[in-house]
């Protein structure tokens, strides 16, 4: 098997393993009782504790060459962690003390992934594709099951499915990069670049709305009446747009501006509309919307974070927007958003959130104009 196939067996185990815990987890809170705010918080901690921990292995990742060797390390002690939820599902400040450790383990998957992929000069885009298709075909899977047996089989999938991760680890036959100096220099300079800050802040405020469409939409599809194997069928909706945009970004060219835009325009009109409290079937089409969204800022963010960074620091600047973007947003975002569950209900949470979205859309459009050239993902991105 080559380079590239044990890529994309990574990304399709990676979130096939991880959809039933981002998707359900909260349907499983919910079941033993938890409020909004303690499954707020347990979002919250899972994000705020990756996010201390990132930026020290994107260093170390850079610093001394061990992309692969911590992501081993990652997998392998993710998957004994998560058993750990059912055992203590009663007594919630066990959980918290899991939920950290978790978190700062699991952090360094995906950003240090991309790096290595792109590092590889493997098309992020066509190789990611193969984790969306198994998240959704997982979180339909997994919802189907959830129905017939509860929500505590996601805990188990989770940990099934970091042990084939550190299997396919072990084969995977990427080279070890060079130790680099002067890392912490590096990582300062890039974080007062202008252009990276301003990709940061965009990837933040984005990473704020991405609660409300996963680990809350179980919530608000039972609010409607619907059960877990609607959440797995919007699930596998959203997945199935994302993993289009991701195939066919190798066949087209497009500004990062421009996919940054669409990308928030789609969570705006999918999140409004969900303010209304649609019919089920609704909710189901719209997460297609949503998936296309998802993917077209995913692929503009990873890819011009790869283009601004030297490539001494690739991991670094993957972290950096993994963690100070996408992972501190998303953080927030659970906190706020399981508060507004509690305060004005469910369906009005989303129109808050679509307000975010505008937001977005400002910062993006500003983008390229202090780039100043109009950058595009190009065919072998």
């Amino acid at each position: 098997m080559d380079e590239r196939r044990y890529f994309e067996s990574f990304y399709f185990l990676y979130f096939a393993a991880l959809s039933g815990f981002v998707v359900y987890r909260n349907a499983y809170f919910a079941d033993i009782g938890m409020t909004g705010v303690q499954m707020g918080t347990i979002g919250f901690l899972l994000r705020v504790a990756g996010i201390a921990a990132l930026p020290l292995w994107g260093v170390l990742s850079d610093r001394f060459g061990a992309q692969k060797r911590i992501l081993f390390g990652s997998v392998v002690v993710s998957g004994v962690l998560v058993l750990a939820y059912p055992q203590f599902a009663s007594a919630f400040p066990l959980l918290v003390f899991v939920t950290v450790a978790l978190a700062a383990f699991r952090a360094p998957v995906r950003p240090v992934a991309n790096s290595m992929l792109l590092s590889a000069g493997l098309p992020y885009g066509s190789v990611r594709a193969y984790g969306s298709i198994a998240f959704g075909v997982a979180a339909l899977g997994i919802g189907l099951v959830s129905s017939q047996v509860g929500s505590v089989i996601v805990f188990y999938c989770f940990a099934a499915g970091m042990a084939a991760l550190a299997v396919i680890l072990i084969r995977i036959p990427v080279e070890s990069k060079p130790p680099t100096e002067s890392v912490g220099l590096r990582a300062a300079s890039l974080i007062r670049d202008r252009n990276f800050a301003a990709l940061l802040v965009a990837a933040f405020l984005m990473g704020a709305m991405f609660p409300a469409g996963g680990a809350y939409l179980s919530v608000y599809v039972k609010s409607l009446g619907a059960s877990d194997a609607i959440t797995g069928l919007s699930v596998a909706a959203k997945t199935l747009g994302e993993a289009v945009v991701f195939l066919y970004a190798a066949r087209f060219t497009a500004s990062y501006r421009r996919l940054l835009i669409a990308g928030a325009a789609c969570h705006v009109i999918t999140f409004a509309l969900y303010a209304s409290a649609p019919a089920a079937s609704i909710v189901v089409s719209m997460q297609l919307l949503l998936g296309v969204g998802y993917a077209a800022f995913m692929l503009a963010a990873v890819n011009l974070a790869h283009e601004l960074a030297p490539e001494s620091i690739g991991s670094t600047a993957q972290t950096f927007l993994t963690g100070f973007g996408f992972a501190t947003g998303s953080g927030v975002g659970e906190l706020v958003t399981g508060r507004l569950l509690d305060l004005v209900g469910i369906q009005s949470t989303y129109a808050y959130i679509a307000a975010v979205g505008l937001v977005v859309i400002a910062v993006s459009g500003l983008l390229d104009g202090w780039l100043g050239t109009d950058r595009q993902i190009s065919t072998e991105s």
